[in-house]
C-alpha cells in the first residue's frame, strides 16, 4: 500500500487498510481524521473516491468512517482518495494473488509404456522476473491417468513428485494439472499450470502374412522392422505407438521380391482427454464458501483443445462457469449449499465429444461449523458431598444440529470430573466426584465447549478485549487450528490448543500479524488512539458456555432416586459413586389415592399411582431413613 496525505490545516487525514497484497474478493478500509493534537475527530464533509473498485458502506465505528472495497474483475490495483475541508489522503492497494507462473515438467520428457514405469515430476513457481516464488501453498496435483505420489519441497518455490505411469498398455496422453493456493491452503485464489505428456506404448504387433516374408510397419512416420515371418506366416513386430495414431502401414516383401502393402487397424480404445483439479476439497455448508475447479483438455495427439465443450454438475451446491482461464484451462466456481446434502457432494466434469472416458469426478467434503451452543444438565439439583453425579453436555452448531467432536471442558469450584465420553453425536457424559467434606450451600457447575479442531489455517482474526490484543487462527469452517506460529512486529508468538493467543497490550499504532508458515495469511491492525478504537473491528471470540446452579448437601449413606413417567414411579437406592444398591427395603407413602404392587427388577422398584388429582409420593430407605419426595399427576 502507498499512502499520501496533505493538509492546509492542522488536521490530518489517514486511510487505514491492509499493508500487503489483498485477495480480490474485497477488504475493509477506514478513514480517520485527527486534530492538531493527534486525537481522532469526526470526519464529516469528506468524500471518498475509488478507481478499480466499488466502495460499499461499512459498519459504524465512530469517529472512524469505514467501507468495504470490492475490486472490479481483473483489476490488479485499487486507488482510494479522500478529499474535503482542505484535506486530502490517497492509498493504493495491490491485489493478489501474485503474478506467479506454475511450470510443470517430467523427466524423461516422453515416457514410454512398456519401458518406463515412472517419471520425475517437477513443479516450479516463478515470479514474472523468473525468480522462485515461495509465497503460495504446496501445489495440489491431479492427473487424468496414472498417479502422482510423494510430493516434497526441494527448494524455494520448487516441488518434486513421482509420476507413476498407468498400467494400461495402449498409448494415451497424461494431463497433469497443478494449483498453488494463495494466501492460504484453502483459498480459491492462486497460480496454476499444466503439462501434456504423450505416453507412447512399446508393444509387439502380432499378425500373419506370406511365409518367410520380410515385414515392416510405419507408424506416425517412423518405420519399424523388418522382421522375417515364420514358415506359417506368423510374425511379431516390436513397435512404439504414439498416442492418437490408430493405424500402421504394413509392408511385406516375399522371397520373390513381391511387395504387398496394407493398413492395419491397431484397435486402440478411446482415451481420457480431461483432467481437473479442485481446491479446497472441504468446505463448510454455509451457503457462501467457495471452491475452484480448473480443467485442462487434450486431443488424442497431446495437443490442447481451446474450444472444448466441457460440462460440469454438482449434487448440492451451485456452479458458475465455465470461463476461460489463462493457459487454455476452463474454470468453475463452486458455492456450498446452506445445508449438507443427504449424499456426499461431488463435482463431475464431462467432455462428451471425446467420449465416455473423458470424465472427472472430484469429491468435495462438506463439513459442519464449530459448536456455538452448549446445554449442561445434572441428574439432581441437590448433590451430596462424597457422591458421584452424572453430568451430560449437549453441543450444537449455529443451525441447531448436534455438533460431535467438540472439545468440552467441565468446571466446578470443588470436585473432579472423569474424562468425557461422547455417547451419541453431540452428547457427552462425565462423572462429577465431590470430596467427602466441604462448604455446604450453592455452587455453580460450568462447561466450556469449542471446536472441533481444524487442520488447515485459512482465517486470521485479531480483536481487542480488556486492553489486550488477541488472535485466532481457524479453517474455512471456523474450526480453530491449534499451535499456529505467528509473527507480531518481528516477535514470534504461538497460539494455544484452542487456536487463540495473546499478542500484547493495545498501544496506538499499526500492528502487523503474519502467519509464520503462510505469509499471505496476515492481518493489519490499526490502533487509532490510546484505548482505541481498533480497526478492523472484530468481535471477541465467544465459546459455547453453559452453567447450572446446584445445592451442596451433607454426605448421606445412600441416595434415594425417583423417576416419574406419567402415573408410574420408579425408585432405587445408590451409593456415593452412583452404583445401584440391590436388596434394600423401602417404605412408600402416598398423600392420597392408591398404588399398584411394587415390581422390582435389577434393584429398581416400580409402581403405578391411581388417583384423580396430584399425589405427593415419598420413598424412604428403611435402614438409613433417607427419604426422597416427588409429586405425581396421573
Amino acid at each position: 500500500m502507498l499512502l499520501v496525505a496533505s493538509a492546509a490545516t492542522a488536521d490530518t487525514l489517514d486511510i487505514l487498510g491492509p499493508s500487503a497484497p489483498v485477495p480480490p474478493d474485497g477488504f475493509p478500509i477506514a478513514l480517520v481524521r485527527r486534530d492538531g493534537t493527534g486525537a481522532p475527530v469526526p470526519s464529516e464533509g469528506l468524500h471518498m473516491l475509488a478507481s478499480g473498485a466499488q466502495l460499499l458502506p461499512g459498519s459504524e465505528q465512530l469517529p472512524l468512517r469505514t467501507w468495504l472495497v470490492v475490486p472490479e474483475p481483473g483489476a490488479r490495483e485499487v486507488r482510494v482518495t479522500a478529499e474535503g475541508a482542505g484535506l486530502r489522503a490517497e492509498a493504493r492497494y495491490v491485489l493478489g494473488p501474485p503474478a506467479t507462473q506454475v511450470l510443470l515438467s517430467v523427466e524423461p520428457r516422453a515416457p514410454v509404456k512398456g519401458r518406463d514405469k515412472e517419471a520425475r515430476l517437477t513443479v516450479r513457481m516463478l515470479q514474472p522476473d523468473g525468480t522462485p516464488d515461495d509465497t503460495g501453498a504446496p501445489p495440489v496435483l491431479r492427473a487424468n491417468v496414472g498417479r502422482v505420489e510423494e510430493l516434497a519441497r526441494t527448494g524455494p518455490g520448487t516441488w518434486e513428485a513421482r509420476y507413476v505411469l498407468p498400467d494400461t498398455r495402449y498409448p494415451e496422453v497424461a494431463i497433469l494439472v497443478a494449483l498453488s493456493a494463495w494466501p492460504h491452503p484453502e483459498s480459491i485464489y492462486g497460480a496454476y499450470g499444466k503439462v501434456l505428456v504423450p505416453l507412447a506404448a512399446s508393444v509387439e504387433l502380432p499378425g500373419r502374412t506370406e511365409p518367410n516374408a520380410d515385414l515392416s510397419a510405419t507408424i506416425a512416420g517412423t518405420t519399424f522392422g523388418p522382421v522375417k515371418a515364420a514358415p506359417d506366416g506368423r510374425f511379431r513386430l516390436p513397435v512404439v505407438v504414439p498416442p492418437g495414431h490408430s493405424a500402421a502401414q504394413i509392408r511385406a516383401v516375399d522371397a520373390a521380391g513381391n511387395v504387398r502393402r496394407s493398413r492395419m487397424d491397431l484397435a486402440l480404445p478411446p482415451t481420457d482427454g480431461l483432467a481437473c483439479v479442485l481446491n479446497p476439497q472441504r468446505l463448510p455448508a454455509d451457503g457462501v464458501s467457495r471452491a475452484r475447479m480448473l480443467c485442462a483438455t487434450s486431443d488424442a495427439y497431446g495437443r490442447p483443445v481451446q474450444d472444448a465443450r466441457v460440462t460440469a454438475s454438482v449434487r448440492g451446491g451451485t456452479l458458475r462457469g465455465p470461463t476461460r482461464a489463462e493457459g487454455g484451462l476452463l474454470e468453475w466456481i463452486y458455492t456450498a449449499p446452506r445445508t449438507a446434502p443427504a449424499e456426499p457432494e461431488r463435482l463431475v466434469a464431462t467432455w462428451p465429444e471425446r467420449g465416455t472416458s473423458s470424465r472427472e469426478e472430484l469429491p468435495l467434503r462438506l463439513v459442519q461449523g464449530p459448536v456455538t451452543s452448549a446445554v449442561l444438565s445434572l441428574a439432581e439439583p441437590v448433590v451430596h458431598l462424597g457422591s458421584t453425579v452424572a453430568v451430560t453436555i449437549t453441543t450444537r452448531d449455529v443451525s441447531g444440529q448436534p455438533r460431535p467432536g467438540a472439545v468440552v471442558v467441565p468446571q466446578a469450584p470443588v470436585g473432579t470430573f472423569s474424562p468425557l465420553r461422547e455417547e451419541s453425536p453431540g452428547v457427552s457424559r462425565s462423572a462429577w466426584t465431590l470430596p467427602p467434606t466441604g462448604t455446604l450451600g450453592k455452587t455453580v457447575v460450568k462447561v466450556l465447549a469449542y471446536g472441533p479442531m481444524g487442520t488447515e489455517p485459512a482465517r486470521l482474526r485479531v480483536w481487542a478485549e480488556g486492553g489486550v490484543l488477541f488472535a485466532e487462527v481457524t479453517d474455512l469452517a471456523g474450526l480453530p487450528v491449534p499451535r499456529q506460529p505467528l509473527r507480531v512486529g518481528g516477535e514470534e508468538r504461538m497460539t494455544g490448543e484452542d487456536g487463540t493467543g495473546v499478542l500484547g497490550p493495545v498501544r496506538p499504532g499499526r500492528v502487523e500479524v503474519v502467519h509464520g508458515l503462510w505469509p499471505g495469511l496476515r492481518q493489519t491492525v490499526h490502533v487509532v488512539a490510546e484505548g482505541g478504537p481498533v480497526f478492523p473491528l472484530e468481535r471477541p471470540l465467544v465459546s459455547a458456555t453453559a452453567e447450572q446452579s446446584v445445592e451442596l448437601a451433607p454426605p448421606v449413606p445412600v441416595n434415594v432416586r425417583l423417576k416419574v413417567e406419567g402415573a408410574r414411579v420408579t425408585f432405587w437406592m445408590e451409593d456415593a459413586s452412583g452404583r445401584v444398591l440391590e436388596g434394600r427395603e423401602a417404605h412408600v407413602w402416598l398423600s392420597a389415592g392408591q398404588r399398584s404392587a411394587v415390581e422390582v427388577k435389577e434393584g429398581r422398584g416400580s409402581f403405578r399411582v391411581m388417583h384423580d388429582g396430584p399425589v405427593s409420593v415419598s420413598v424412604a430407605d428403611v435402614a438409613t431413613g433417607v427419604t426422597a419426595l416427588t409429586e405425581v399427576r396421573p
